[in-house]
């Protein structure tokens, strides 16, 4: 009797669908969706003046777009200045010739790097929107990935010599220091300036998805060349709109990525 009774307890009935696998699949078919809408876009035809909507329900798809972007260009630079801020503290006389160069390269405004990126890139991809879009993704990634990179150099150099002793007397690897101690160490001020730089980007969002080179305008659909439009034709609801979705956008990124890092990095 009791044995029947325990084995019954054991026996769980199959939990019901509920609201959160429901979220969880929409979540999912929204990612899918967005994926597909991002590289059809990339995968398109050059157009040099591609038609640009200032209807609100265009909106959600321009900010998936320059999200898109910003995200992107944030990963080419955490990934530069994990090797270059890396390497210049850390190899020796590195740092001799690495760190003016890359003091001159903060120097050079924004659009000193627009005639190469555009032209080098279109002449690549001359039937295609990629290369356009990967001028973008390069001119937002010169207005975030500078602070980065010093803030980590400054870290590692900052490192104290106890710690670096302790590495060496456990005979850690190259690997498990670095992950382990360096970008331990450098996780506070790399988080914070992650953020400087995400606004950089969102800051420079208009040059970088509409320029104009001699004759050619070059715009791409994005909340960047959404409100170079709507300031050219002067339509000040669709600038309101414009800057309201920019501002939801960052609201949005800061509370699903920024906050919780902040926390457990507290």
């Amino acid at each position: 009797m009791t044995a029947a009774f325990t084995d019954q307890r054991l026996i769980r009935a199959p939990r019901a669908f509920g609201w959160i696998d429901l979220a969880v699949v929409g979540l999912l078919a929204g990612f899918i969706y967005a994926l597909v809408t991002v590289a059809r876009e990339w995968s398109g035809p050059l157009q040099q003046v591609p038609q640009i909507h200032l209807e609100a329900r265009y909106l959600p798809l321009y900010a998936l777009l320059s999200l898109t972007r910003g995200v992107m260009a944030y990963g080419v630079s955490f990934l530069f200045t994990m090797v270059y801020g890396y390497t210049m503290a850390r190899v020796t006389g590195a740092e001799r010739v690495m760190l003016p160069v890359l003091d001159i390269l903060q120097s050079i405004p924004v659009l000193g790097f627009l005639p190469g990126f555009v032209l080098g890139l279109v002449h690549f991809f001359p039937h295609q929107n990629i290369g356009l879009e990967i001028a973008s993704v390069l001119m937002i990634f010169t207005g975030q990935v500078w602070n980065m990179t010093f803030s980590f150099y400054s870290s590692l150099k900052s490192v104290p010599p106890d710690l670096l002793a302790v590495a060496r007397l456990t005979r850690m690897s190259w690997w498990q220091r670095f992950f382990r101690l360096d970008l331990s160490f450098a996780a506070h001020g790399l988080l914070w300036n992650s953020m400087m730089s995400m606004a950089g980007g969102w800051f420079f969002l208009m040059v970088s998805e509409a320029f104009v080179l001699g004759e050619h305008d070059f715009r791409l659909p994005g909340l960047g060349s959404y409100m170079s439009l709507a300031i050219e034709r002067g339509d000040g609801w669709a600038q309101l709109l414009g800057v309201l979705t920019m501002l939801g956008i960052i609201v949005a990124v800061d509370q699903v990525v920024w906050r919780p890092r902040g926390r457990s990095d507290a």
